[in-house]
C-alpha cells in the first residue's frame, strides 16, 4: 500500500494527531471510536449546513424575491450569529446526533474581519458549537502566515520562510483559531522541504452519531493561487475535475472500508462544480454534497445522476438542516430544509454578547484603526456606524451579470477620472444599501455599508489598453462566470463596468457569448476603438500591467486621494463621491443578455446551473 493510501485509510479511522493539529475534538462530537465499536448502522442522524457568513457578526438588510414588490425583490433584516446560535441549539436539542458544519468563507468580509485579520470572528463562531468546517476562499485572504497560524500550525523557521516572500504580511500576533476539526483533502505542502506533499489539514472526520457511523470528506476552495499567488505560498491545491473525482473516489473507498454508512462531502468549490461531480461519479460514491461559496439556496436538493443529492444553504442570513435515517446501514428517508435566520428567531444572550464585544472598538467615539498589513495604507478614523452619505433607490451588488451597485460605483469612477471606461472586482457577496424596500426613495449610507461593498484592500489607478484586448479580456470574464463546464468557471460575478454597451448570450459557447461590444452611447466596437482610457483597481502586489487583477494594461497611474495625498481606496472614494453627488443609485442596464435565461430573482439560481 501507498504512504498516500496508508495515511488515508489512518485518518479515515480518525487519526488524533492531525485532528488536534487543528483544533482538534470539541463539544458536539469526539474522536471515533475503533472499527471494532462501529454502531448498527440504525438511526437518524442531523446535518446542520452554516457557511458564506463572510464576518457578518450581526443583522443586516437583506434582499428576498418578492413577486408582489416591484422589481421581484424587498429588503428584509436578516442575519446574525447570535440568532444561528438559537437555531443550532435547538436543532441539537430535537436531535443529539447532530453534526454542525460550516463550510467556509467565515473570517473575511467587513471593517471588523479586515482590521482584526479575521480575529473578532472567532470568539463568537467559536461559541457556535461548530463541530467540523472547511476553510473557503476568502479565509486565506489575510496572507499565508495567519492561514496556517488559524488551521494548521507554523514553526518559527516556516514564519521566517514567508515572511522573506515579497507581499507576505508578517502580522505582530498570532492569529485566533477555531475550535472545530478543519478539513482539505485537496491542499497539500510545497514548502519547506520536510512537509512537501504532506496535507495541510486532515483530508476527513469520522463520527460515531446515533447509530450510524458518519464519514465527511473536506475539500476547500481550490481557486486561491488565481485570487493571488502570495496568498496559495508553500501550499499545492488540486486542480481540474479528473483529479476531483479521483480524490472522492479514494477517500470514498477508504472510508466505506472503515465502517462508514454515510458518506457527505463538505465542499467550498461552489454548488456547479459539486453537481458536475456528482453527476460524473460512480453511484453510491457519495450520499450528500454540502455546498458552499456560491450563495446559492437550493430550496430543494439537486438529484444527481450518481444519487447523491446536492445541497447549499445560502450565506449568512439562512442555515440548512438535513435529516437522514437509516436502518441497518441503509438509507431510508432524508430531508432537506432551509431556516432563515429572521426575527422570529431570538437572540442567543452568550453569543450576543461576545458580538458585541467584538464590535465594541468599531463603534466607539474615537476609532483610529490600521489595516495590520505593511503594504496596506488604509485607516479606519470614524465609528463604522457613521453615515457618509445619503441615496436614493436600492443599492445591491447581487445579480451576477450587471447589478445597480457595480454600474452606480463605475459610473461615479468614469465621471471623476474622465476615462473611456470603468471597471470594478466582480465578488460574490454583497450588501444592501438602500433602505426599507426598494419602493423606498432615500436611505443613509454608513462606513460598515461601504466596507461590506468592498471588504478587501486595494487602491484605484487607470490606464490604457487596446479595445481588442479589453473585448478579449471581457470574454474571459464572461467563460469564468458562465462556463457551462464548471470546472472553468473562476467563481464571483462578472466584473462591474461603465461606459460600454453589450449584446451577449450568457448561454453561448466558452469565447462566443459577445455579440456586440460598443463604447457607451456610440456606434463604435470596442474591438475597434484602438486605445482605450480605463479606471480600474490595482493590489498590493500587483504588477505594473494589472489592472483589477487582469494583465495587458499600459500606464498605470495611481488615483490619488487630494485629503491625503495616498492612493485612493474604495472605501474613501465611495464616501468621497456619495458626498459629491457621484454616487447614486443606477437603472441602467448596458449588458443585455439574449439568452431568455430566467436567473435570480425570477429564476432560482444567481449563476445559471446548466
Amino acid at each position: 500500500m501507498s504512504t498516500l493510501r496508508t495515511f488515508e485509510a489512518a485518518v479515515a479511522a480518525g487519526c488524533l494527531a492531525l485532528l488536534l493539529a487543528c483544533g482538534g475534538a470539541q463539544a458536539g462530537g469526539g474522536v471515533s471510536p475503533s472499527v471494532s465499536q462501529a454502531p448498527a448502522g440504525t438511526g437518524t442522524v442531523t446535518f446542520v449546513q452554516l457557511g458564506d457568513l463572510h464576518a457578518h457578526l450581526t443583522e443586516h438588510k437583506d434582499l428576498v424575491p418578492d413577486p408582489a414588490t416591484p422589481g421581484g425583490l424587498r429588503v428584509a433584516v436578516l442575519g446574525g450569529l447570535a440568532r444561528r446560535a438559537t437555531v443550532v441549539k435547538r436543532i441539537r436539542q430535537s436531535n443529539p446526533a447532530t453534526l454542525v458544519m460550516d463550510v467556509g468563507d467565515t473570517f473575511h468580509g467587513g471593517a471588523e474581519a479586515l482590521y482584526t485579520n479575521g480575529d473578532a470572528i472567532v470568539d463568537p463562531m467559536n461559541a457556535l458549537g461548530v463541530d467540523v468546517g472547511v476553510p473557503g476562499n476568502w479565509d486565506f485572504a489575510f496572507g499565508p502566515i495567519v492561514t496556517r497560524q488559524r488551521y494548521a500550525s507554523l514553526t518559527p523557521e516556516e514564519q521566517a520562510m514567508l515572511a522573506a516572500m515579497p507581499g507576505v504580511a508578517n502580522p505582530a500576533t498570532p492569529a485566533k483559531r477555531p475550535n472545530w476539526t478543519c478539513l482539505a483533502a485537496n491542499i497539500t505542502y510545497a514548502m519547506p522541504a520536510a512537509k512537501a506533499g504532506q496535507p495541510f489539514l486532515p483530508p476527513v472526520l469520522v463520527r460515531d452519531l446515533g447509530g450510524v457511523r458518519v464519514g465527511v470528506i473536506g475539500i476547500s476552495s481550490d481557486i486561491v493561487p488565481r485570487m493571488s499567488p502570495m496568498l496559495a505560498a508553500g501550499l499545492t491545491f488540486l486542480d481540474g475535475e479528473p483529479a476531483y473525482l479521483d480524490l472522492i473516489q479514494r477517500q470514498a473507498a477508504a472510508l466505506r472500508a472503515q465502517g462508514v454508512q454515510l458518506l457527505v462531502v463538505l465542499s467550498h468549490l461552489g454548488i456547479h462544480m459539486d453537481k458536475q461531480l456528482a453527476d460524473d461519479l460512480p453511484k453510491g460514491t457519495v450520499d450528500v454534497f454540502f455546498s458552499g461559496h456560491t450563495h446559492e439556496q437550493t430550496a430543494a436538493p439537486l438529484v444527481s445522476a450518481s444519487g447523491a443529492w446536492v445541497v447549499e444553504a445560502g450565506h449568512d442570513a439562512s442555515a440548512g438542516r438535513m435529516d437522514i435515517t437509516l436502518a441497518q446501514g441503509r438509507i431510508v428517508s432524508k430531508t432537506w430544509a432551509i431556516l432563515p435566520e429572521d426575527a422570529s428567531v431570538p437572540e442567543d444572550p452568550t453569543v450576543a454578547a461576545l458580538v458585541a464585544q467584538a464590535r465594541a472598538p468599531f463603534l466607539a467615539a474615537q476609532v483610529d484603526m490600521a489595516v495590520p498589513n505593511p503594504m496596506v495604507q488604509q485607516r479606519l478614523t470614524q465609528p463604522i456606524t457613521t453615515v457618509v452619505g445619503q441615496v436614493q433607490g436600492l443599492l445591491h451588488r447581487r445579480n451576477s451579470l450587471e447589478n445597480p451597485f457595480n454600474d452606480a460605483f463605475t459610473d461615479a469612477l468614469r465621471a471623476y477620472t474622465g476615462a473611456q471606461v470603468a471597471m470594478a472586482p466582480g465578488f460574490r457577496f454583497d450588501a444592501v444599501a438602500g433602505y426599507e424596500d426598494a419602493t423606498v426613495a432615500t436611505g443613509d449610507v454608513t462606513i460598515e455599508d461601504l466596507y461590506r461593498f468592498f471588504p478587501a484592500p486595494y487602491t484605484l489607478a487607470g490606464g490604457t489598453i487596446a479595445g481588442s484586448a479589453l473585448q478579449g479580456l471581457f470574454e474571459q470574464q464572461l467563460t469564468t462566470i458562465y462556463s457551462k463546464d464548471a470546472f472553468k468557471q473562476g467563481g464571483g460575478w462578472l466584473e462591474g463596468y461603465s461606459g460600454l454597451d453589450a449584446a451577449l448570450d450568457i448561454a453561448g459557447p466558452d469565447g462566443g457569448r459577445v455579440g456586440s461590444l460598443l463604447l457607451a452611447g456610440t456606434t463604435t466596437p470596442l474591438a475597434a476603438a484602438g486605445t482605450v482610457s480605463i479606471a480600474g483597481c490595482q493590489r498590493p502586489n500587483d504588477g505594473s500591467d494589472t489592472l483589477c487583477s487582469y494583465t495587458g494594461f499600459t500606464g498605470i497611474t495611481p488615483l490619488l486621494d487630494p485629503k491625503t495625498g495616498l492612493p485612493f481606496n474604495p472605501v474613501d472614494f465611495a464616501a468621497m463621491a456619495l458626498s459629491q453627488g457621484l454616487l447614486k443609485a443606477s437603472t441602467r442596464h448596458s449588458l443585455q443578455d439574449t439568452s431568455g435565461l430566467p436567473v435570480w430573482p425570477v429564476g432560482p439560481f444567481i449563476q445559471p446551473l446548466w
